[in-house]
């Protein structure tokens, strides 16, 4: 049976490549997962909501031994079709997971991280989210860390963007509790998250190591077409948010951002 984001998966990482923005977010992230795990070699990492398997391949290049899951099959095909192209088969496996239903027993490991790329978390139910967090323990190494890219229910370029052109309902899609439709022909369905509260829901068994905005100044993809034509001032936006980056508190107003939670 097909589920959302099946029928984007053949496509998906070709129109990712071509992406300037989408690849100087996902170059913020890498950067920071490896400030927090200089040594990657021996880490056991579960990878949730692993889509087309960028991330995988690049952990799996460094070494890493990772499962990669996914809600959709189709995803997994194409992840499986990098593992093989990278010739990472000793060190990638994949999984069909649906995170809001998976039973954590199905694992025979302790992970050392388990990370979540861009939106997977948005996926989520707040109340499957919830139970999320209250497994996701048992499975993990002592010290453990959870890191996740999620969007927030601000976006300063977004509202901005659409407010200018006086499309508010664009403009403030994301101020609500209610689901969004994403891509409505598919149904598919994305929450947004303020960092305080997923971390009020963890705050049970994990601590809170640090919170990132991931595209306070760096645009959102939706202005792709637009700066793939002024890539010299998109490059300053990027060396901008570098120095930003430390300010937690922006993390609630970008396009993303990266929470990292440690196993208390």
């Amino acid at each position: 049976m097909a589920v959302p984001f099946d029928h984007i998966a053949p496509t998906h990482s070709t129109l990712f490549k071509h992406a300037v923005i989408s690849q100087l977010q996902r170059k913020r992230v890498w950067r920071y997962l490896e400030q927090i795990t200089p040594e990657l070699h021996g880490l056991e990492i579960l990878e949730l909501t692993c889509g087309t398997g960028e991330d995988a391949a690049l952990f799996g290049e460094r070494g890493v031994s990772l499962i990669a899951t996914d809600l959709s099959e189709e995803m997994l095909k194409v992840t499986q079709q990098k593992v093989k192209q990278y010739s990472l088969q000793n060190k990638i496996s994949s999984c069909y997971i649906d995170v809001e239903t998976f039973d954590e027993t199905v694992f025979n490991k302790k992970f050392d991280l388990i990370f979540s790329n861009f939106n997977g978390i948005n996926c989520i139910s707040p109340g499957a989210l919830q139970k999320l967090l209250q497994k996701l323990p048992s499975i993990m190494a002592p010290g453990g860390r959870l890191v996740a890219v999620v969007m927030p229910k601000r976006c300063l370029w977004e509202t901005l963007h659409f407010a200018l052109k006086l499309n508010f309902s664009k403009a403030f899609r994301r101020w609500t509790d209610k689901p969004v439709l994403a891509e409505a022909e598919e149904g598919i369905r994305t929450w947004f998250y303020q960092p305080s509260r997923i971390m009020r829901w963890a705050s049970q068994s994990f601590r809170k190591v640090r919170t990132m905005p991931v595209g306070i100044t760096i645009p959102p993809g939706f202005l792709e077409k637009f700066f793939s034509k002024r890539k010299r001032t998109l490059f300053k936006l990027y060396s901008l948010e570098k120095k930003l980056s430390r300010f937690a508190f922006l993390a609630g107003f970008s396009d993303h951002y990266i929470i990292d939670l440690q196993l208390k």
